[in-house]
C-alpha cells in the first residue's frame, strides 16, 4: 500500500460519512461487522471506501446495467403476422401476445400477409385486418395508418 492510501475516507453501511481514518482501522471495523471494505474511488486526494456487502453491491450494479439496457432498446419493434384464413381463437391468442408487447412499451407492427389467390380479395383482407385491430381491448395509438402493400396490409401501433 502506498503512502497516500494509509488514510482513507470511510462511508458507513447507511451511507453516512464515518470520517477519515487509517486503512487498518477500517479493515478491522469491516471484519467485526462481517462486511467488506469496497473501494469507491481512488482518484480523490484521499481514497474513498465504503462498508458493505461486495456481492450485493455487484448484483445491484448489474441490475442497474440491465435496466439501462432495456431502456436503450426501446426502439425495438415486434411484428404480429395475421393471415387471411386466421380463425377467431387464433386472433385472440395473437392479441394476448400483442397486449404484452404494448404493455412492455414496444411498438408493434401488425401485418396481414396475402399469398397467391388471396391477393385478389384485398377488400376481405382489409375487413379482416380492421376486425383484428378492433378486437384489441386496450387503447393504442397508430404510428402509421393502415397501408396497402403489394402482398397485404400493415400498420404500426403503440401505447
Amino acid at each position: 500500500m502506498t503512502d497516500y492510501a494509509k488514510k482513507i475516507r470511510l462511508i458507513g453501511v447507511d451511507a453516512q460519512m464515518i470520517g477519515v481514518i487509517e486503512y487498518g482501522e477500517a479493515e478491522t471495523m469491516a471484519r467485526t461487522q462481517n462486511l467488506d471494505l469496497i473501494l469507491v474511488t481512488q482518484n480523490a486526494e484521499i481514497p474513498v471506501y465504503k462498508l458493505g456487502d461486495a456481492k450485493k453491491m455487484r448484483y445491484q450494479e448489474e441490475k442497474l446495467k440491465r435496466k439501462e439496457y432495456r431502456k436503450q432498446r426501446g426502439d425495438v419493434m415486434k411484428i404480429v403476422k395475421i393471415s387471411f384464413n386466421e380463425g377467431t381463437h387464433d386472433m385472440q391468442t395473437k392479441i394476448k401476445r400483442l397486449e404484452e408487447f404494448l404493455n412492455d412499451g414496444l411498438k408493434v407492427k401488425v401485418v396481414m400477409f396475402l399469398a397467391g389467390r388471396e391477393k385478389s380479395h384485398f377488400d376481405l383482407a382489409l375487413e379482416k385486418t380492421k376486425l383484428f385491430l378492433s378486437m384489441i381491448p386496450s387503447e393504442y395509438k397508430t404510428a402509421s395508418e393502415l397501408k396497402k402493400l403489394s402482398n397485404g396490409f400493415e400498420t404500426i401501433i403503440f401505447k
